[in-house]
Parts: C-alpha cells; sequence; structure tokens
C-alpha cells in the first residue's frame, strides 16, 4: 500500500478494498451518495499505478461498484447512514456532522436559507427548531445536478450512479428539515469554515421580504432591519435590485426609507415602481389596513 493513504483495517481485507478505504477516510466526509463513492473507486483504478491491488477491470463496472460496497460493509468500514439509510453510504470512520453540513453533502443543489441562515450571520438571537433550506424549482434543480456532475466528471469519465434530486426525510441528525422550493433560486456561497452553502448576506435580508413566514414574521424582520440594515445597506440594495416583484422592492424601500431614514441611490429608484393595489402589504400573511405609505403605495399591516 502507498504510505499516503492512512487507515488501519480488519485482517483479511483485500488490497483494493484496503486502499479505497484509506480514500473514504482521506476525503473526510461522512457520509458519500452512490455518485461521490463510485468516483473513488474510479480514482483507484486510475491512480493506483504500480501497486499490485489485483484489480478485475481496467475500469469499474457496476458489479466492482457492488462488490467492493459489500466488501466494505462487511468489514465495518462503511454502512447506511442512519437518517437517508442505504440511499447514503455512511464513512464509519470520519466523524459525523451536524444536520446542515449532512444535508448540504447528500443534496449539492441546497442552501441553508432564511432564519437559519439569519442565525448563521448573526441577525438573529433567534434559534429554528427545524433547519430551513432552499433549493431551486424541480427543472432548475435538475439542471444545476447535471452541471455540478458535468463539472465533477473529468473528460469523458463515466459514472452510472448520476445524482438525482433527493428526498431528505423529516429529521437529520435529530433536526427537523424544511426544503423551501423557490421558482428563482437565490444567490448563496460556501462558508470556508465548514464547507455549508447558505444564501448571502444580501439574499437572506432580500428572503426576509419575500417569505418573511420562514424568518420568525414580518415583526422579527422589522426588528432584525432596524438593528442590522444600516451596517449593511449596499449589499442589502444589491441584492433587492435582482428581485423581480416591485412589491419587494417597496417593502424595502419603505423600511429604509421611512422607517431607518437611510439613502442610497437604490432606494430611489424603487420609487418610480410603486403602484396601487389592495394586495400591496408590507407583511403578506395579515389582512389589509387602512394605514397606508402614500410614497411607497404599501399596507402598513404590522
Amino acid at each position: 500500500m502507498s504510505e499516503q493513504i492512512p487507515g488501519t483495517y480488519p485482517d483479511k481485507m483485500t488490497r483494493a478494498g484496503t486502499y479505497l478505504s484509506g480514500l473514504l477516510e482521506a476525503a473526510g466526509r461522512p457520509v458519500l451518495t452512490p455518485f461521490e463513492f463510485f468516483r473513488l473507486i474510479r480514482q483507484m483504478y486510475r491512480d493506483s499505478g504500480g501497486e499490485k491491488l489485483y484489480l478485475r477491470h481496467e475500469t469499474p463496472t457496476r458489479e466492482d461498484y457492488a462488490r467492493l460496497r459489500l466488501l466494505l460493509k462487511n468489514k465495518a468500514v462503511i454502512g447506511a447512514d442512519r437518517d437517508y439509510g442505504a440511499r447514503m453510504i455512511r464513512v464509519l470512520a470520519v466523524p459525523d456532522l451536524p444536520a446542515e453540513n449532512i444535508v448540504c453533502l447528500v443534496d449539492p443543489v441546497c442552501y441553508v436559507s432564511h432564519l437559519s441562515a439569519m442565525q448563521r450571520w448573526g441577525l438573529t438571537d433567534r434559534s429554528p427548531d427545524a433547519l430551513i433550506l432552499t433549493r431551486p424549482d424541480r427543472k432548475t434543480a435538475q439542471e444545476w445536478l447535471r452541471s455540478y456532475m458535468d463539472a465533477a466528471l473529468a473528460g469523458t469519465e463515466d459514472n452510472p450512479y448520476p445524482l438525482k434530486i433527493i428526498k431528505h426525510p423529516p429529521r437529520v441528525r435529530r433536526r427537523q428539515v424544511h426544503m423551501y422550493e423557490a421558482t428563482t433560486a437565490g444567490a448563496w456561497i460556501v462558508n470556508r469554515s465548514d464547507g455549508v452553502r447558505i444564501s448571502t448576506l444580501g439574499q437572506t435580508f432580500l428572503d426576509m421580504l419575500q417569505k418573511p413566514d420562514l424568518c420568525g414574521g414580518m415583526t422579527h424582520v422589522l426588528d432584525v432591519w432596524e438593528e442590522h440594515a444600516a451596517s449593511h445597506l449596499e449589499d442589502i440594495v444589491a441584492a433587492v435590485d435582482t428581485a423581480a416583484s416591485s412589491l419587494v422592492k417597496s417593502r424595502a424601500g419603505y423600511i429604509l426609507d421611512e422607517r431607518l431614514a437611510l439613502r442610497h441611490p437604490g432606494i430611489e429608484r424603487w420609487k418610480a415602481l410603486g403602484q396601487r393595489g389592495s394586495s400591496r402589504k408590507l407583511d403578506p400573511s395579515k389582512a389589509f389596513a387602512s394605514v397606508y405609505s402614500e410614497t411607497w403605495m404599501i399596507s402598513l399591516n404590522v
């Protein structure tokens, strides 16, 4: 065995099994999709070089995948994930991670959002019971998965275990999971410290106006904006500018302009988008109120 591949495993493990076990541990991921597991098998075939692993074929097949997965399962190197079952591969030597890490590992098209993102950005002191996630609608999600797989696969590399849109269990790592599927996916980044995908700071503020019910309610949203909006004005304006809805721009404009007395050229641009209508409310979950902003043409029903 090559010395750079770590791991000590049970006696009577095949050389290929030992090598693959080391790759799994070195990858440092507690859970893998079948897609990622097969990629590691391909890496073993590609990188083994002069190692005498007694591989049966020049490139791995479905039969090799099944054989190696069963071997490592029988040797207690891998197992079924406690929440996703046999759909995912749990690498037993790698320490487990919190729910948000696990969900992002098994679902590359979702990201932490709304109240959960607000907490991670330090915008709220609330601790949501549910982990709130966003991913795009099914058609867009499938396009994202294809792009992800194209980027992951080198050249003409084939993988008989393509990623599919996954249905998450109700609870992951003892935490309730709430998946919001958005027609228009928001902007997100990868947190450098733990690899979790999270809505950008500006997107998180925008989400508060689009789905305040997922952000602690409009009253809480107003409290958060009053405390933090001035410090993040550029991010907020840039994110709100991307919104297709003029109503969202009116909500943002009212809060920034009339409640917080903040000034920005973007806020002035939004004023021209206002229009009257009984459905234009600051809080979409409450009934229309007679108190009204003439400038922003929305009912102040909070």
